[in-house]
């Protein structure tokens, strides 16, 4: 998934036009401002080259006060079927009478910046411009989940595959959470890493002020589950040796909170 324009315009157009269609189909959904940052161009051009794929029936505009654009665009019926020979897989479309339905309006924004940041992880550059990616390779939110069902796994907002081979979920902190509920994550993280679905857990959020919440509630846990006890087992909900190997497993990426904040809520 890593966009690279083409030696001329009409080949660039072409691989856009490719590209768009992969993405909104592993995602789910793609907003303007996305793309205009992905690609290189106006905002202008983005909602251009979007609405031509409206036209061609591929996309569906879907307009709501959610997204930081007013609008967002899913795929038609048509357009899944299309993505489905770009990439090769099975695209999941599920008709619905109104397009709107089709977007879950509750997790809209979250949606988006995990959208923005894991391709930036792909796309990351270094201050020369030299490309310096984090990551190489990744799972989206609703391809992690049709391909684990377990109520044991946290449904975690992506996987990526670091540089070094290292394989990472990602979340997003969007919202402040319960103490109790972030007992519960903590240990579907646990089960996650223990069970090798995945390596380390990295944070990623828009608010510096969720992630000092975060850190308070895990240093808290952190402490109270080796002593607290599980109600079906009788023994610690983590012990000491879990806690220390976990807590060091969870990485707090803070530094793209000010580019967040600045793209998403300006």
């Amino acid at each position: 998934m890593q966009y690279q324009p083409g030696a001329n315009n009409n080949l660039t157009g072409k691989i856009r036009r490719e590209f768009t269609m992969m993405l909104v189909a592993r995602f789910g959904l793609v907003c303007p401002s996305n793309l205009a940052w992905l690609y290189g161009i106006k905002y202008r051009m983005a909602l251009a080259h979007l609405n031509k794929l409206v036209d061609e029936e591929l996309l569906t505009l879907v307009t709501t006060h959610r997204s930081l654009d007013g609008r967002v665009y899913v795929l038609s019926y048509s357009g899944a079927k299309f993505a489905e020979e770009l990439l090769n897989i099975a695209v999941y479309f599920r008709s619905k009478e109104h397009p709107a339905l089709q977007v879950n309006q509750n997790t809209l924004m979250h949606d988006l910046i995990m959208q923005f940041v894991m391709l930036k992880g792909i796309h990351n550059q270094k201050a020369s411009g030299q490309p310096n990616p984090l990551w190489d390779a990744i799972v989206t939110e609703p391809e992690f989940k049709r391909r684990f069902t377990s109520t044991d796994i946290r449904n975690v907002d992506g996987i990526v595959r670091e540089i070094d081979g290292t394989i990472s979920a990602i979340e997003m902190e969007h919202s402040f959470k319960t103490k109790a509920a972030r007992q519960t994550i903590l240990l579907k993280w646990h089960y996650g890493i223990s069970h090798g679905y995945y390596d380390k857990v990295m944070l990623f959020s828009p608010s510096q002020q969720i992630f000092s919440d975060i850190k308070r509630l895990h240093e808290a846990l952190f402490e109270e589950m080796t002593t607290r006890r599980d109600k079906k087992t009788g023994q610690s909900l983590l012990t000491q040796q879990e806690a220390e190997s976990l807590k060091s497993k969870i990485i707090y990426r803070t530094l793209l909170c000010n580019e967040l904040t600045e793209r998403f809520y300006r």
